[in-house]
């Protein structure tokens, strides 16, 4: 197959724009498979934001149900106009419909229109699979394209999907699954690369058939790739796929299934850039007093929890190194690695870092490290755009083997964010098991700037809200652990906002169960 393009300058998602160029978005849309059987079923999550972020006073809601052959068994509309959480339920819309089968597989699509710019595209949606002993999450993956233009723009660069952690033996096996858009695919084609934890490759393919419009697929990969097993040998590795996929923005809902405690951990795909190489695959150095690129990171090292750094080969070709400085919670550095490690894209390494060990073998107390701010420094002028990572929180010798694998960015050492007057940010809050981390780094060297952040929280039942207020000092991180009051507040699960005069805060959210299941993203 190998059709895919080597640059992606056209391909947008959520937190990108290219301001002097687009038209409004006045439509949004996500689109999710979604799943329900004996031991865990499915829903959506959404603050109304437009009313904060856009002022956009209303924004009306199109619910569309279908099942896995793409037939529409419901279709709803409703009006946003207050500032609260929101939660679509599939249980809830397969009791509309009066369907009385035990399990479900099809999906659920989210279109939001306005008649004021939303700016993006994506939604702030987030999907979680969930019981009363395990949850998992993540925020928005697919949309069925706007327009003819909006279609277009997005499919003239096509690259691989990768950036996840699979896993395969007895107990676990590797997915992928997507809801393919209005267009038919006569012969669904994948062509993949498995990279192992000695980052071996094994190259391969497979064909899915006929796929219908709107049709949704869970695909599990052992189905498909030989031996997959013997290939991975007990050790997590890492998958790239490139397909034929037309019609959708295909990032796709990947991760894993256990057998023995029901239950599965999910992540979004993100581009392969290893062959994109175009100048609007790279920035330009242009301030040394900046990094090159740099993202925080909390730690999770106590009680058995364990935190991991992966990193995958999908970076456009460059070489660079990786520097590492850990923190308390205070902002105090308590070690630097300064030259942790160094890559070079033509070796498409697959590496993955163990908190507990690293700072274990360095002395460093557990109970005092609490975040860190991962740097990377580029042999050359040229910097990727995009450098991704997976962050990986869980916990050991639990029921639960899986741990959460977020998908994230670093951000680039521009200079111009400085001059943003602050930043907001909102992410949900699981009410019996959530926390929030909260960090103030920033690519900046020497940095020196408290952050004051304003938070709101907001509930279902109306549009109350509580606020709280906190200040955190440069290289810092503030924990939310939900105290009575808030649950009090929340009485179910809810949404928090920061808003802070400061334009490098970024952070998490988590949700802890007994069971050791783990789920969390980055915030919005």
């Amino acid at each position: 197959m190998k059709s895919y393009s080597k640059h992606l300058s056209s391909r947008l998602e959520f937190g990108e724009t290219q301001e002097s160029f687009r038209k409004p978005i006045l439509r949004s849309s996500g689109i999710f498979p979604v799943i329900k059987n004996q031991y865990y079923s499915s829903r959506i999550l959404f603050l109304g934001y437009w009313l904060i972020k856009r002022d956009i006073p209303e924004v009306s809601i199109i619910i569309t149900l279908r099942d896995n052959s793409g037939s529409l068994l419901s279709r709803k509309t409703n009006v946003i106009s207050t500032v609260q959480a929101f939660s679509i339920n599939l249980d809830s819309l397969l009791k509309e419909i009066h369907y009385i089968q035990s399990d479900f597989l099809g999906s659920i699509e989210l279109e939001f229109n306005t008649t004021r710019d939303m700016v993006f595209p994506y939604p702030a949606l987030v999907l979680e699979y969930f019981n009363e002993q395990f949850s998992t999450c993540v925020h928005t993956i697919e949309r069925i394209y706007n327009d003819f233009e909006d279609l277009n723009e997005n499919e003239q660069f096509k690259v691989p999907e990768s950036g996840f952690d699979i896993y395969c033996d007895e107990d676990l096996e590797p997915f992928m699954a997507f809801v393919n858009g209005p267009l038919k695919n006569n012969n669904g084609c994948i062509d993949y690369t498995i990279t192992t934890h000695k980052s071996e490759k094994f190259k391969g393919s497979f064909s899915l058939g006929n796929i219908k419009p709107y049709e949704t697929k869970l695909i599990k990969f052992k189905d498909h790739i030989p031996k997959l097993r013997e290939i991975l040998n007990g050790n997590s590795g890492s998958i790239s796929i490139s397909h034929n996929f037309e019609g959708f923005f295909p990032r796709l809902l990947v991760g894993n299934i256990q057998s023995s405690f029901p239950s599965l951990s999910f992540t979004h795909s993100y581009y392969d850039c290893t062959l994109c190489d175009s100048e609007t695959d790279f920035w330009n150095r242009i301030n040394s007093n900046f990094y090159d690129s740099s993202i925080y990171i909390p730690l999770f090292l106590k009680n058995n929890l364990y935190t991991e750094l992966v990193i995958y080969p999908n970076f456009s070709p460059s070489n660079f190194d990786i520097q590492i400085i850990i923190y308390d919670k205070n902002g105090n550095e308590l070690h630097n690695f300064d030259h942790f490690m160094s890559f070079n894209s033509k070796e498409s390494k697959l590496v993955k870092i163990n908190f507990n060990k690293l700072l274990t073998e360095s002395y460093i107390a557990h109970n005092s490290a609490v975040s860190a701010h991962i740097i990377t420094k580029f042999s050359s002028q040229k910097i990727p755009t995009r450098i991704k990572f997976g962050l990986d929180v869980g916990i050991s010798k639990a029921r639960s083997k899986l741990p959460c694998n977020i998908c994230f960015n670093a951000k680039v050492g521009n200079p111009s964010i400085e001059n943003k007057p602050g930043s907001f940010h909102w992410a949900p809050i699981f009410v019996n098991n959530s926390i929030i981390t909260i960090g103030n780094f920033s690519p900046k060297k020497n940095y020196n700037q408290t952050a004051n952040i304003k938070m709101n929280f907001y509930r279902k039942k109306d549009s109350s809200t509580i606020t709280k207020e906190i200040c955190l000092k440069p290289n810092s991180e503030y924990r939310l652990n939900l105290d009575d009051e808030i649950k009090e507040f929340l009485i179910d699960d809810g949404w928090i906002t920061m808003k802070a005069d400061n334009p490098f805060v970024h952070g998490y959210y988590f949700n802890f169960h007994s069971s050791g299941s783990v789920a969390g993203d980055h915030v919005f």
